[in-house]
């Protein structure tokens, strides 16, 4: 993890006496990212400064690079793992000064030119400049793992490794995309719409994909050196493999990316949220090392079983584990002013809860393991084994049964896939449907039409994962000096996927199925076996919407003030966002969450187009949000109960001996099948809807309310229906906080 930024004069200009200043306060901005040294270099008609997050040979890796004869100048954002072989493929004798992984590619530049990225194994962000032919190039790895920025006019070409450091040069714009930002949604099922970064004439350079601009011919372009290429029909015939071998072959990929991704001089770490993507890679790397493991605890993970799974793991192979607690009462510990920290941190409207866990659990972890400095995550697993199987099918409207299958999820991706074509080319006829054929929809732009509906999947995917998981997922981590790596996007795992024949789709890509099978007898049976959850996602996830309705309200609603003024936003209209604002304490749990989400977004693209405009926004993620602590976990089945009331507080401790009622007019209601989900029931007071709750996951607090009659007593109950009082602890303050129960005098 390390941050780039500089300045390139076209042919006919020359840098003036004021680069100096403009590279220092491009690097101020991205300093959090390399707190290890900084350089500067001027060389006209280049301008360029580093920041380092020092990895591999500490004392020796010092950028920017230079080869030999100091003709070719490098900075490198990332890692190449693969560096200590690809010296045996240099054709001559060179001179390397340093251990860095970096080097190599000087070399490998020298001898091969733009051909070298094919050959390296990586994350990184370059920038090259070979002086003797005055050739720009900026590259992105292939997956587009590490960030790269860059702005073009007829004067200069500026680059940076995020958008605050080209808005700190003088003549950048600084005009926010509301269009593009607005139409997100569109984008996420486009795969061949380019990338954005939300921010006009800044462009967000692709994966696998170099920005070359030669000096003398003043031409910069773009040239696209990586692409998933599925097999031809002929291909995939002669690919004799049964389904067996294939798995087997999968698994050997990503136990060797495993192994190289814990190449590192300082100490690494693992984020384990308790799902099977991040125990697999805890699993793989014990083999090496004993990592410490993080995982994040709060009324979501504990109820969904991901905090369980996360001990489970860490017991089997011996690993300590930190569980950072996230009080469900955090919520008043944030502040309008921690958020406008963290939302700039990560430059994206997309930013919400998710961003806000993920950067506290990577500042609990610097703050208790200070030497840490590296991350491995489960990150990109789903995307390309088939983990949104069942999301992409509910995303088409389509419902989710026992009887579900493969099918439903290839029609589900023709329907997107028509969906994104119709929305690029001509909307009305797309309306026509089925009837009217992808290719001529999409002839009207150009559109590229895929043979399978899996490989639509796949293209999709991995433009979603460049504007949304990779990019936010670098600035947490990157705003508390961590460099995160991830095993599952190394590029010869995700071609081998691309590779396998679509005869075998249905038995190793429904619902994740190679990798389940991979790791079979090789991770905690209760993790393999346990259902699929989003990251904090779960039955309490409204503790979640609290906490962030609190921040959105906080300081007389100062994040709805700063963003659109007093009334008069060109785009967005305040008294509508205030009147949404004030309903949402009025919707029933289950139903806040979306509401709470979207007026975020609109408030979070109206607070980034603001900060564009003040140049020189101070960032110092150090002091964002509140210290967590965590809690040291013995063993899960004796202390859950124990563990349960933790969770809720001290200030939450109910005599369980008084009589309990159901509040005046309260009632349990099932409606007809088709209305809801089959396993639904709501609570109902009066003529509103107080919340919903699931006969599964809430069947215990279910079983006490239908016996809840005003006469007996809380713990009376609960012994009849044979439900302990951590079962229903966290339900039962809902209850009391919603006005559906109530303990009488």
């Amino acid at each position: 993890m390390c941050g780039i930024a500089g300045v390139l004069k076209r042919k006919g200009t020359t840098l003036g006496l004021e680069i100096k200043p403009i590279l220092q306060t491009m690097g101020n901005q991205i300093a959090y990212r390399g707190p290890d040294d900084e350089q500067i270099l001027i060389d006209d008609p280049i301008g360029i400064i580093f920041r380092r997050l020092s990895i591999i040979d500490i004392d020796g890796g010092r950028q920017p690079m230079h080869n030999e004869d100091g003709s070719i100048v490098l900075m490198v954002n990332g890692e190449i793992y693969n560096h200590l072989d690809l010296r045996c493929k240099l054709k001559t004798k060179h001179v390397f000064k340093t251990r860095s992984d970096s080097e190599i590619i000087l070399h490998l530049y020298e001898e091969y030119g733009l051909d070298f990225l094919q050959m390296l194994n990586g994350m990184f962000a370059i920038m090259l400049w070979d002086k003797n032919k005055k050739r720009l190039i900026l590259a992105r790895d292939r997956l587009g793992i590490k960030p790269l920025y860059y702005n073009i006019n007829k004067e200069r070409i500026i680059f940076g490794s995020e958008i605050k450091a080209i808005l700190a040069y003088p003549d950048c714009p600084r005009e926010y995309d509301w269009t593009s930002a607005l139409s997100y949604r569109y984008y996420h099922a486009s795969p061949e719409i380019q990338l954005h970064s939300f921010f006009k004439d800044i462009h967000y350079l692709p994966g696998g994909s170099a920005l070359v601009y030669d000096y003398n011919k003043d031409k910069p372009r773009i040239e696209t050196w990586w692409q998933v290429k599925p097999l031809s029909k002929e291909e995939y015939a002669e690919d004799s493999r049964n389904s067996k071998e294939i798995i087997e072959g999968y698994l050997e990929i990503l136990k060797d990316s495993v192994r190289l991704r814990l190449m590192s001089d300082v100490e690494a770490g693992i984020f384990l949220s308790g799902g099977i993507d991040s125990v697999t890679i805890a699993c793989l790397s014990s083999h090496y090392q004993k990592l410490h493991t993080f995982s994040h605890l709060n009324m979501s993970t504990f109820k969904n079983g991901d905090a369980k799974g996360a001990h489970i793991t860490s017991r089997e192979f011996g690993l300590p584990n930190h569980q950072v607690f996230h009080s469900p009462f955090d919520h008043e510990r944030y502040t309008a002013e921690d958020w406008k920290r963290l939302l700039w941190l990560t430059e994206t409207h997309l930013c919400y809860a998710e961003q806000l866990f993920k950067f506290q659990l990577h500042k609990y972890a610097k703050a208790t393991r200070p030497e840490l400095k590296v991350m491995l995550l489960g990150q990109g697993s789903d995307e390309f084994n088939g983990g949104y199987s069942t999301e992409i099918i509910k995303e088409s409207q389509m419902e989710v049964t026992n009887n579900t299958t493969w099918l439903n999820l290839l029609f589900a991706l023709k329907s997107s896939e028509r969906r994104a074509i119709g929305n690029h080319s001509n909307a009305c006829i797309a309306e026509h449907g089925n009837y009217i054929r992808r290719e001529f929809l999409a002839s009207f732009n150009k559109q590229h039409v895929y043979e399978h509906p899996w490989h639509y999947h796949i293209d999709r995917y991995r433009q979603s994962l460049q504007h949304y998981n990779l990019w936010h997922e670098d600035r947490t981590a990157a705003g508390n000096h961590i460099e995160n790596r991830v095993p599952f996007l190394d590029h010869r795992l995700v071609e081998y996927c691309v590779k396998i024949p679509p005869s075998k789709y249905s038995t190793l890509f429904w619902k994740k199925q190679i990798l389940y099978e991979a790791v079979k007898g090789a991770i905690p049976e209760y993790v393999r076996t346990k259902p699929k959850q989003p990251f904090f996602y779960g039955d309490h996830l409204h503790y979640v919407s609290r906490m962030m309705y609190k921040i959105l309200t906080d300081d007389n609603n100062a994040l709805i003030s700063d963003a659109f003024g007093n009334g008069s936003h060109t785009v967005v209209d305040r008294k509508e966002i205030d009147i949404a604002v004030a309903r949402i304490p009025k919707l029933p749990d289950g139903y806040e969450h979306d509401h709470v989400q979207h007026i975020f977004q609109l408030i979070n693209m109206g607070l980034l187009e603001k900060t564009a405009k003040e140049v020189g926004y101070p960032v110092n993620p150090d002091t964002l949000g509140p210290e967590l602590s965590s809690i040291k976990i013995s063993d899960w089945e004796t202390e859950e109960e124990t563990l349960a009331l933790k969770l809720m507080g001290q200030s939450n401790n109910f005599d369980m001996d008084r009589i309990i009622s159901l509040a005046p007019h309260t009632f349990l209601m099932k409606t007809e099948k088709g209305f809801n989900k089959p396993d639904e029931v709501f609570i109902v007071t009066g003529d509103t809807i107080k919340t919903r709750l699931s006969e599964k996951t809430n069947k215990p607090w279910l079983s006490v309310l239908r016996k809840i009659d005003g006469r007996k007593t809380l713990r009376t109950i609960i012994n009849e229906q044979n439900v302990s009082e951590a079962e229903i602890r966290v339900d039962l303050k809902n209850g009391i906080d919603n006005n559906i129960v109530y303990f009488k005098e």
